[in-house]
């Protein structure tokens, strides 16, 4: 068990380093075999499965962390499969890294019921997924995977990339680069959030990237009544988020405008992970280069949602070139 060993240095002690440990308590959770997982399991997975537990405040910080962890632990674990007796049907991600009801789009079979395990798909030894709302194709990957009936058990084991301690033993350098990759959604927050910019137009900013603000189709959502959903800049339907800030032909001239500034344009998917993206992977040009990019980026998002707000509640509107110059002001303020 790591997540309660000793002091860790070096990369182990690193945000990602401390993820790797958990994944790793996971995947012992898993495989049994030490009195502290059969101690786990018996106290949060009497009644649930590992990866269907909804995280519960009376769970204890270790555990919580570790189910975190899951989206992880998932893509570098891999099932061997004797005769399915202890893996779950639907939940059980025993195809390669996703489960069946992942693979199905969510939606169960209710006829089939839940609590499944795999051995009602496996007789003699050979697959027979017919009888279940599988697809051709889904039926034929699961007659590809291998029954050993030479094995004692069904058992999980690591499959993440690198070699490790040898096959299908637990590769801390594996599980690190797996952890970076799953935390790029983080590093895009943390270049947001860099310094230099006015607090109210990163967490605009922010927002934005997380889903957050209270545009119409969002506030829809939540059940209020909105007389009139077109998009207040260009007067026509507002779908989404991401219309109001790159779709609309309003907005989408701000940003045509912003890419001259950027040297060149962006060249990217009209979304603010697209533009984040290409930010971090020019920002080698010049020292002051990605400053000003973040700073661009952050205070256009600003101010088309003062703008949208403006027209809103206040009836008033200024012309594209306006808010460009009011744009252009804030840079030249936060990266002179």
């Amino acid at each position: 068990m790591s997540a309660t060993g000793g002091r860790r240095s070096g990369v182990e002690a690193s945000p990602y380093g401390q993820e790797g440990n958990l994944c790793e308590d996971g995947l012992e959770i898993h495989q049994g075999g030490s009195l502290w997982a059969e101690w786990m399991a018996n106290r949060y997975l009497r009644r649930t499965n590992f990866w269907a537990c909804r995280i519960d405040n009376n769970f204890s910080v270790t555990f919580k962390a570790i189910l975190r962890c899951r989206p992880v632990l998932q893509t570098a674990i891999c099932r061997h499969m004797k005769d399915g007796t202890t893996t779950d049907l639907w939940l059980d991600p025993w195809l390669g890294s996703k489960s069946l009801l992942e693979l199905l789009g969510g939606q169960l079979d209710r006829e089939a019921g839940r609590g499944l395990t795999c051995s009602r798909i496996i007789r003699d030894g050979v697959w027979r997924p017919e009888g279940y709302t599988y697809t051709a194709q889904l039926a034929e990957e699961i007659r590809l995977i291998t029954i050993d009936a030479s094995q004692t058990e069904n058992t999980w084991s690591w499959a993440g990339p690198g070699t490790g301690g040898g096959p299908g033993l637990f590769c801390f350098r594996s599980c690190y680069d797996l952890v970076r990759t799953h935390h790029d959604q983080a590093e895009e927050v943390d270049f947001i959030w860099g310094k230099g910019v006015a607090r109210k137009i990163q967490l605009c900013a922010y927002r934005l990237l997380r889903g957050r603000l209270m545009t119409r189709d969002r506030l829809l959502r939540f059940g209020m009544q909105i007389p009139d959903t077109k998009c207040v800049l260009c007067n026509e339907e507002n779908k989404s988020m991401g219309h109001l800030f790159f779709v609309c032909p309003v907005t989408w001239h701000i940003w045509t405008e912003q890419c001259v500034q950027l040297r060149g344009g962006v060249g990217v998917d009209r979304n603010i992970r697209s533009i984040l993206s290409w930010i971090r992977d020019h920002r080698g040009r010049d020292p002051g280069w990605a400053r000003r990019a973040r700073v661009l980026l952050a205070a256009s998002v600003w101010h088309i949602w003062k703008e949208r707000n403006r027209r809103i509640f206040e009836g008033l509107t200024t012309p594209p070139i306006g808010i460009l110059h009011n744009i252009e002001f804030d840079v030249s303020v936060m990266a002179p």
